[in-house]
């Protein structure tokens, strides 16, 4: 399936665990857990924002006519914001969510690092290639999601998602005929995908980085693969 990469080792990092539940529970919960990733379709930048909007809401209202001790109220208030934090968290903690959800996330872990939407910026252009102002060509409208690049990254998540699910632990083949031969066809699909990257890219930057990156070599895309 290819040599390890730095990539493809952030693919399989195992995930923080979830927050306990006496973080969620007791009175010394804060809102210090750290999570790198979020399920729900839910972004680290939004969540920040989601939670100081949440606090704002669930404020107590003071009447004109009540004389509270206002300090205490505001500490009972910040003490429950503390623990909703934690136990949003854990529902948002990908060590909480299923296998699909973890591909779902590495999938657009793909698109991130891949698309052009971002590698254009970063990436050096190759001699003689043109910028897209000189081409004339209408901007990109949001992700890039179907390049060639993109497309074999997430081809990889998925095959090394069902070459796990076919492994044994005890050494020995499955018998999962049809999920060896949905793995023969991701893996000849993604040939084809990098086979017109390099013909479209002529072997250049954004070929080999992509190669680079999920650890194959110029004989996966050119020979015949054998699984």
């Amino acid at each position: 399936m290819g040599r390890t990469t730095p990539f493809l080792e952030s693919l399989d990092t195992p995930l923080p665990p979830p927050p306990s539940l006496d973080a969620v529970t007791s009175t010394s919960a804060s809102t210090s857990t750290p999570i790198e990733q979020l399920n729900h379709f839910i972004t680290p930048e939004e969540l920040p924002s989601f939670l100081s909007t949440s606090m704002r809401l669930t404020a107590p209202v003071m009447s004109s006519v009540d004389t509270p001790d206002l300090a205490q109220i505001e500490a009972a208030h910040a003490q429950r914001h503390d623990h909703a934090v934690e136990a949003i968290k854990r529902i948002l903690s990908l060590s909480n969510g299923s296998s699909a959800d973890r591909t779902r996330s590495n999938k657009q872990l793909c698109i991130e690092t891949f698309g052009r939407h971002n590698t254009e910026a970063t990436l050096p252009r190759d001699p003689g290639v043109p910028t897209p102002e000189e081409t004339g060509k209408t901007p990109r409208a949001g992700p890039d999601t179907g390049s060639s690049e993109v497309q074999a990254a997430i081809l990889t998540v998925k095959i090394r998602a069902l070459e796990k699910q076919l492994h044994r632990e005890d050494g020995h083949a499955t018998k999962d005929k049809l999920n060896k031969r949905n793995l023969r066809l991701m893996v000849h699909r993604r040939q084809k995908h990098l086979k017109y990257l390099k013909r479209k890219e002529k072997g250049g930057i954004r070929y080999r980085n992509v190669l680079d990156a999920l650890g194959l070599d110029d004989d996966a895309v050119t020979k015949e693969l054998f699984l």
